[in-house]
């Protein structure tokens, strides 16, 4: 058990202590051949290694089922991490072992501002952390940049200064387990936030369902199709946890359909210039199309505007993640969709349940977003008027949780 905050010697208190991150690594533990240059400019949040199932270790006596949460209305997808997500479902945790007083020493290992999503995460969960500075005494800020052995050093840093807990943005569920395992030993609780960990010692996780945004989105594009007809398939960095589980959702939903012919399955990289590459020679290829889904719709604008080159009609678009950007086109073009939102602006929920649990207030296992902020839940284009962000430039991706220059400092701003 770690020592009481009583008896455990404290560096002077200041607001931030923000430190620099352990020395970027030549090789990532996720994969061997897992490149350590930073992953390329995206919207939407990374990993690195392709899902893999897992016996990971069943809930502690510290966690206690509740008879009134069930996972029952969840689809019973297959995958391992849809797995995790239903043994997780309706636990809930007690965290009064680690209760503390404050000030804090907080680590934040996540994914760094290697994109839109990772900098309005960065920024709102910044801004979360300054509304308790108070209750602060020190910062540890680890970013992934492009190398998961960045957030395993960081974890072991957080473990060596015995820091009282950690929010960890996993890149990679396969590649943070051990030591999130290392950090539970420890007794420093983890609050894992919008990204899962194969393992199930982590403490809390606040997240978005992704393998069932993208089956939810993909059933969505089924059912405009009357359940029959061709749809191209965009995904983003294959092998990448989240461009993956929300391809095995998409696909699991379409397996319900046997006349929905998937004519082909591409990847874009996350990127506006290779998704509309790819979308170019689709469309040269394809003369029949009745609908595109997108995991990851900040490839959306390419989808638009290589059928816009072509002179075709832009067919019914679903998805996951809409930036800003897409839904304007959308709504200018008067186009059909329906997208399922993946909040980078989660980040300030995170902040509180890592309060939460040093405070010791008993916390669910799996708590997902989409139960506690407005306009994360999937919607159509006749409901995307209320989550279009005029004031906010096209790389902003909602909704709006923090004051508006929060974004706008952060570069989000007309």
């Amino acid at each position: 058990m770690k020592p009481s905050p009583t008896r455990r010697s404290r560096r002077s208190r200041g607001i931030f202590a923000i430190l620099a991150a352990s020395a970027l690594v030549v090789a990532a533990c996720g994969s061997d051949d897992e490149a350590d240059e930073p992953a390329p400019a995206t919207d939407a949040p990374a990993a690195t290694d392709a899902p893999a199932a897992t016996d990971a270790p069943a809930a502690t006596d510290a966690e206690v089922a509740s008879d009134d949460e069930t996972a029952s209305e969840r689809p019973a997808l297959s995958d391992a991490y849809s797995e995790q997500i239903a043994r997780s479902s309706g636990v809930e945790v007690d965290t009064s072992a680690f209760a503390a007083e404050p000030p804090y020493k907080i680590a934040a290992v996540v994914q760094g501002p290697i994109n839109g999503w990772g900098t309005i995460f960065d920024a709102v969960m910044n801004d979360a952390f300054d509304q308790r500075s108070a209750d602060i005494e020190e910062l540890l800020y680890v970013p992934w940049e492009g190398v998961t052995e960045n957030q395993v050093r960081g974890i072991d840093d957080a473990i060596a200064a015995d820091m009282d807990a950690i929010l960890l943005t996993s890149l990679s569920r396969a590649g943070l387990a051990a030591a999130v395992d290392r950090a539970a030993d420890a007794g420093i609780p983890v609050v894992v936030c919008m990204a899962g960990v194969e393992t199930d010692n982590y403490t809390v996780e606040v997240s978005r369902d992704i393998p069932l945004m993208g089956y939810e989105s993909a059933k969505a594009v089924a059912e405009q199709m009357g359940g029959a007809g061709k749809v191209v398939l965009l995904h983003g960095i294959a092998g990448v946890d989240a461009a993956e589980f929300w391809r095995s959702g998409a696909l699991e939903a379409f397996a319900e359909y046997p006349d929905v012919e998937i004519v082909t399955e591409q990847y874009g990289n996350w990127s506006a210039a290779d998704a509309v590459n790819v979308m170019r020679t689709v469309i040269a290829q394809e003369s029949e199309i009745d609908a595109v889904w997108v995991g990851g719709l900040e490839m959306g604008p390419s989808v638009i505007d290589a059928f816009g080159e072509a002179g075709r009609d832009v067919p019914f678009i679903g998805g996951t993640n809409p930036t800003n950007g897409f839904l304007r086109l959308a709504l200018d073009g008067d186009l059909d969709f329906f997208v399922a939102p993946f909040p980078p602006g989660a980040s300030q929920v995170c902040v509180d349940t890592v309060f939460d649990v040093l405070e010791g207030t008993p916390v669910p296992k799996y708590q997902d977003v989409i139960d506690l902020i407005d306009g994360v839940a999937p919607y159509s284009a006749a409901e995307a008027p209320e989550w279009f962000e005029p004031d906010f430039n096209d790389d902003f991706i909602g909704p709006v949780v923090a004051a508006p220059e929060v974004y706008t400092e952060a570069g989000f701003g007309n």
